[in-house]
């Protein structure tokens, strides 16, 4: 079944942003931070690992996404923080993670190479885009650009930590991190965004991407809602 052939009645994935909070980021920092200064090391990771896996349960429970990769991600969390714990390594800990930075930015660019580029796949899961859409070469072409910006942008981030992390205290190597990750990333998605709406405008019929994601964004708000309404109970079906 393709991401958008699913039934009617089942809820679209929420859209980025809408499965997390600033908390969620900010948390693990602030955790491993003042655990490491009160405690130690082995200590810190565990806190944040624990938080991570917290994080991934609730955007699974939510309906995010992420639920089909949930024993993927929790097996790497697990398996970051256990590493962290053994060697006792600052060094090595985060170094697990930015190898995984690397090699999904790496993943991208040899998906993109070998025609099974995984953001064309999944793309319509959040868009919404329509069978014209994804079968269109337009929308092949454009997706492997896009492909291949998120893959060097991810390595290009990975090589920063790598220069940050030689270069500055634990403290300052997460807090300076998050404040350059996240303006980075926001510009290379909107960046993806700009260039996706303008290049799919060229397929006959295309709505526009800013109307895509304003139509999946009410989709979602319903789907919540109707999680939320109270079902009836037998007895007052039995009233009736």
């Amino acid at each position: 079944m393709s991401p958008t052939d699913r039934a009617p009645e089942e809820p679209p994935p929420p859209l980025p942003g809408l499965g997390g909070s600033a908390l969620d980021s900010v948390m693990p920092i602030v955790l491993f931070l003042g655990i490491r200064r009160l405690v130690n090391l082995s200590w810190a990771i565990v806190a944040a690992t624990l938080w991570a896996l917290k994080v991934a349960y609730v955007r699974k429970r939510r309906g995010h996404p992420i639920g089909k990769f949930l024993p993927i991600v929790t097996v790497a969390i697990i398996a970051r923080g256990t590493i962290g714990i053994i060697t006792d390594s600052e060094a090595v800990y985060f170094g697990v993670g930015i190898g995984i930075k690397a090699s999904v930015g790496l993943g991208l660019i040899v998906s993109a190479l070998v025609g099974r580029n995984v953001i064309a796949h999944y793309a319509p899961m959040l868009f919404g885009f329509d069978r014209a859409t994804r079968t269109h070469p337009v929308y092949h072409r454009a997706m492997d650009r896009v492909a291949w910006v998120a893959g060097l942008s991810s390595l290009v981030s990975a090589g920063f930590d790598v220069w940050l992390f030689n270069n500055s205290s634990v403290g300052g190597y997460l807090t300076i991190r998050f404040f350059v990750n996240w303006p980075f990333t926001t510009l290379v998605l909107f960046g993806c965004l700009a260039y996706l709406g303008r290049e799919l405008s060229r397929i006959p019929g295309f709505p526009g991407i800013a109307e895509l994601l304003e139509a999946r964004l009410h989709e979602y708000e319903d789907a919540l809602k109707h999680r939320r309404a109270p079902r009836p109970t037998d007895s007052g079906a039995d009233a009736t």
